[in-house]
């Protein structure tokens, strides 16, 4: 029976290869943008899962809440893990992370193997025992106990030393250490949170800042803030409110002005990646809308295929009744029914598993993502994608089977069926629905490029075109005045300032003091600039001061309008003087007030900011370039390096464009709108399908209509609106439905934008008239042809 039903399955595909195409087709693609959705998504929740003690591993943050902002650290002190650990019962081991505070730094194995290198970590011995790593080469216990002893990848090992056992080689580190290597580890996947590339020992990191005091931020047995990631894991991990809350009680300076507003927690660990993102590598919310897509677009697909099957109901109709006058039960033709939406959806799979792997590579680039191959072949991705082949089969045969099974033999051997009233008000909220998806992701494609473009050319109150930013190595700094002395009697540049920070990249220092007047707390960000920088950048003055030429004497402030708001000195600022918490700082004057501008994403407002120029540029780590626009960029940036590497030969040559870095701040935004493009056009083309089959079946089901008013007279024009009138009814309904969502959606999606766009009427008409012309054009053309055909011909077909 198994092997009839497949075999009429099979001819029924072939004898229909219109409806075939559209139905396999329809699928395909919807099961292929699944594919590629699921994979994302699997990857994004399966973040650190590996790690057999996951679940009992916790990350310790630190939230600061000071003058009504909320700042998050990680960095605590040496001594805070044993401490905790000693403490509490409950803590079965920590481990401790640090890294350098240069970012890259200078790596040798000899003369023809030097490289900077970034992922550069120093950590202990229980990092192996809390985290999964597989070893090649050494052992886990003893690898990371002695000083100067490091644990390489295997990536790093060929790097440098080949394929010879790279154990008990040396590695130089910055040009000072001389690093012996124990052991050698595989790649953590691509989905762990963790990436490392050398992890040195904890006594080697010690070494290190002891001969660096600026660097050594507590003493040993400081408990609190400090310089190191801090895991723990915990015996249960319902015991963590019991850590927390002992926590408050061990550290050393309790009401000290930073200690008194910090809040201690224990994150678990399997949360970090989506719970704490830090960047906009991923963000749960994101994952959670490109989910629902997937499900939207693979429901479009699965309409397209229950729409045409049962609006060609009529066709199968006698070869229900027949099978049900031979005895055959509702089960047996359910059954068969639903082996058809088998075969479909198993071809529709394999033609999917195509489309996925042309469209994998380009959606990585789209996505910025790195996905390993193990992971796409692993047991994990291949159960998705199984389950998702046997719920589109599910879901596919439901509909038409239990309609076409219910059909009665006597109505339709005796011919009083009809297609009439099968399905019919089913499909027309199928067809509303599909457009109704369509016009909801034009409209919100719409929104999301239209924010995007806004925040790219918003006035922010400085000027951040043809500014250069070059960020200087601790020896670059050292010969700043040389190095700015090159750079002015360049060519080509026409201003030079410093700042303490590089805008737009991340990270800020913050200044805690109180209000002047109200004495209540108060955080300011804060950045030290040279006496060029506001010029350089464009900033205007709400308050200039009466001379510009002493700003950098004494201890003389600046600050924007919504530090002064926040301040609570409104109606005098100029003068007010501010305490800090540094000892031997004495009261800051503030001198001048710049009006606002945005130095941050415009996702937020601008906050307080305090600039403290001075004269000192030793310490200032950015260097902004304003670059005439007229000069050859390219060329004048190799001169720059050129200039750069007399001083400093054995570190990098970093440098960005403030424009640029301003726009990247909305990558997550730029590849959600290229996304829902993407997806819009999926929808649209889905949809486009399965109303072309519609319209072409309802052709073929008047064809005797058709030849019967042409020859009474009715022009192609007459027929061509009989046939496509109610389809259009259709979609306008859809857009009266799709508006509201639309605009909800769009609406809310804005609310994370402290600076916003208009959602405009002209969105909505345009999104309306592209979806009726879409639609008019799909219908049009199959009515057309459909009108044009000879009426004899058609007469004489029936």
């Amino acid at each position: 029976m198994l092997h009839n039903y497949l075999k009429i399955a099979w001819r029924n595909l072939l004898k229909n290869k219109v409806f075939s195409f559209i139905n396999v087709m329809g699928l395909a693609v919807g099961m292929a943008v699944s594919m590629l959705i699921l994979l994302y998504v699997s990857h994004e929740l399966s973040y650190d899962r590996f790690h057999p003690k996951g679940k009992r591993i916790f990350h310790t943050l630190i939230q600061m809440n000071f003058g009504g902002n909320t700042v998050q650290f990680n960095q605590l002190s040496k001594n805070f893990g044993p401490a905790v650990k000693q403490a509490n019962a409950g803590v079965e081991d920590f481990v401790r992370i640090a890294s350098s505070f240069r970012g890259d730094v200078v790596i040798k194995s000899d003369e023809s193997h030097q490289f900077f290198e970034r992922s550069f970590y120093f950590s202990e011995p229980s990092l192996f025992n809390l985290f999964a790593f597989e070893f090649t080469n050494g052992n886990p216990a003893t690898a990371l106990t002695e000083p100067n002893a490091v644990v390489i990848t295997e990536n790093i090992a060929k790097k440098y030393f080949g394929n010879t056992n790279p154990v008990g080689k040396t590695l130089i580190y910055n040009k000072n250490e001389v690093l012996k290597i124990t052991a050698v580890v595989k790649e953590l996947p691509t989905n762990s949170s963790l990436h490392f590339d050398f992890i040195a020992s904890l006594p080697t990191f010690e070494g290190i800042m002891k001969r660096d005091p600026s660097q050594r931020y507590e003493a040993d047995d400081v408990v609190g803030m400090g310089s190191y990631e801090t895991y723990f894991l915990l015996k249960n991990p319902e015991a963590v409110a019991k850590v927390e809350a002992i926590i408050p009680t061990l550290l050393t300076d309790k009401k000290g002005e930073l200690e008194s507003h910090s809040k201690y927690t224990l994150t678990p660990f399997l949360e970090t990646h989506l719970g704490n993102n830090w960047g906009d590598s991923s963000n749960t919310k994101y994952v959670m809308i490109f989910l629902c897509i997937a499900g939207i677009v693979l429901l479009l697909a699965l309409i397209n295929y229950m729409s045409l099957t049962t609006a060609r109901s009529t066709i199968r109709a006698k070869e229900v009744g027949i099978r049900k006058v031979l005895g055959a039960h509702g089960h047996h033709l359910a059954s068969q029914f639903y082996g058809e939406s088998i075969l479909v959806s198993l071809i529709s799979f394999v033609l999917a598993l195509v489309l996925f792997q042309l469209f994998k590579t380009p959606f990585y680039q789209l996505l910025s993502l790195s996905i390993d191959d193990s992971f796409v072949t692993g047991p994990l991705f291949l159960s998705i994608l199984l389950g998702l082949v046997i719920v589109t089969a599910l879901i596919a045969g439901s509909y038409p089977s239990l309609l076409l099974s219910k059909f009665s033999p006597v109505s339709i051997l005796k011919g009083k069926f009809s297609a009439v009233g099968q399905g019919g008000n089913m499909r027309r909220v199928f067809i509303v629905f599909q457009f109704g998806v369509s016009i909801v992701l034009i409209i919100f494609s719409m929104v999301v490029q239209r924010q995007l473009h806004y925040m790219q050319t918003k006035k922010i109150g400085m000027n951040k075109e043809q500014v250069l930013v070059i960020t200087l190595s601790n020896e670059a700094q050292k010969h700043y005045a040389a190095f700015r002395n090159d750079l002015v009697q360049s060519v080509g540049i026409r201003q030079l300032g410093a700042s303490s920070l590089s805008l737009f990249t991340g990270g800020w220092n913050m200044f805690f003091t109180k209000t002047p007047t109200t004495n209540e707390d108060v955080s300011l960000n804060n950045m030290t600039v040279d006496e060029n920088f506001i010029e350089l950048l464009g900033l205007e003055w709400k308050h200039k001061p009466d001379n510009l030429k002493e700003l950098a004497h004494g201890n003389q402030l600046v600050v924007n309008e919504t530090a002064v708001g926040k301040l609570k000195i409104s109606d005098k600022p100029i003068g007010q003087k501010l305490d800090v918490f540094d000892k031997e700082s004495k009261k800051a004057e503030i001198v001048g007030v710049l009006k606002d501008f945005n130095f941050a994403s415009l996702q937020s407002k601008v906050e307080a900011m305090m600039l403290k120029v001075v004269k000192d540029t030793t310490q200032l780590r950015a260097l902004y370039l304003r670059l005439d626009p007229k000069v050859d960029f390219r060329q004048k940036i190799a001169s720059i390096e050129k200039s750069y590497k007399k001083y400093e030969p054995n570190a990098p040559f970093e440098y960005y464009f403030l424009d640029e870095a301003f726009n990247k701040q909305y990558r997550a935004e730029q590849r959600m709108g290229y996304l829902f493009s993407g997806f819009t056009g999926i929808a649209i083309f889905i949809a486009c399908m399965g109303l072309f089959g519609l319209i072409t079946f309802t052709a073929e089901q008047k064809t005797k209509e058709i030849g019967v008013r042409k020859v009474l007279g009715a022009s192609i024009a007459n027929i061509v609106t009989m046939l496509s009138k109610d389809f259009l009814r259709l979609v306008v309904v859809a857009n009266v439905i799709a508006f509201p969502i639309a605009y909800y959606a769009a609406n809310k999606w804005l609310e994370d934008f402290a600076y916003r766009t208009n959602i405009s009427i002209d969105i909505f008409i345009f999104s309306a008239v592209l979806a009726v012309v879409i639609a008019l054009l799909t219908v049009v053309i199959q009515a057309t042809k459909a009108a044009l055909t000879n009426p004899v011909k058609s007469l004489k077909s029936e």
